[in-house]
């Protein structure tokens, strides 16, 4: 079983104490965390480009928005998933951006590995993404070659997505070479499936209006269920994940005829 490594701990304990005082300095965390404050510098810079906090003048405060949800008992941390199994993410993420091809339409669905993408488009030639996620969104208009479209709706402050019956309508409309999709679980059995109930039916007409659809879930999704069914892993063309995929989970993937890339 993977464990979390010094550096994914020392960034929610930073998250952890911006959450206590909503402002803290360099000097600050370094002296509580008993590291030097070049090393808080890096956290923080890493910190802000996912979206968890701003920097100013030595000093860190938490981005409005993105509380994350209770559903049927259930809490979910934006924040904190942001950070959790960090590295893999970065991976599968930055895999999962080296298939996108020139002129490709893509759809980009929401999730801490999906947004990630976003640090690693290609800027070499043009394409097209559709999206309904705010923060997907600001990281793609600062690519020139990229033409962005916004199904726009309802918006969701909790966890910056965007949801509406005409916004589903409007996906359904269009049509992608790829769908690169988030997951909270991969089930044998009970299918694929998320914690917000918004945005199921975002992610249904993505999956059917897309030639190829993919999946990026680092490998503790593996055998969750959560509480709302959004696919069938038959329903998948490729899992990208990392190498630490539970014993079993090829021979599934294998079954369904579904492609496996571990990174």
């Amino acid at each position: 079983m993977k464990t979390e490594s010094g550096k994914e701990k020392r960034m929610v304990q930073e998250l952890d104490l911006l959450k206590k005082y909503q402002k803290i300095s360099v000097k600050e965390l370094a002296e509580t965390l008993r590291v030097s404050e070049m090393t808080v510098r890096r956290d923080l810079e890493l910190l802000r480009k996912n979206h968890v906090l701003e920097r100013s003048y030595g000093y860190a405060t938490l981005v409005e928005g993105g509380n994350g949800y209770s559903y049927e008992g259930e809490t979910y941390d934006l924040r904190r998933a942001r950070l959790e199994n960090f590295s893999e993410k970065d991976r599968i993420a930055k895999y999962a951006a080296s298939l996108i091809r020139p002129g490709d339409w893509v759809f980009l669905d929401n999730g801490t590995t999906v947004s990630r993408m976003t640090f690693y488009l290609p800027t070499e030639f043009e394409f097209t993404v559709l999206c309904y996620n705010f923060i997907i969104l600001a990281e793609l208009l600062k690519h020139a070659n990229v033409h962005a479209i916004f199904p726009g709706g309802y918006y969701h402050p909790e966890d910056y997505n965007f949801t509406s019956p005409e916004a589903v309508e409007f996906i359904r409309r269009h049509r992608a070479n790829k769908a690169f999709l988030s997951v909270s679980g991969v089930h044998q059995s009970l299918g694929i499936t998320c914690i917000n109930a918004n945005i199921v039916e975002n992610k249904k007409a993505m999956i059917e209006s897309s030639a190829q659809n993919i999946i990026l879930a680092d490998s503790s999704k593996f055998g969750l269920v959560k509480a709302n069914h959004f696919a069938d892993i038959p329903d998948m063309d490729l899992v990208i994940t990392d190498t630490n995929l539970p014993a079993g989970w090829k021979k599934i993937l294998a079954s369904a005829q579904t492609q496996l890339k571990m990174v």
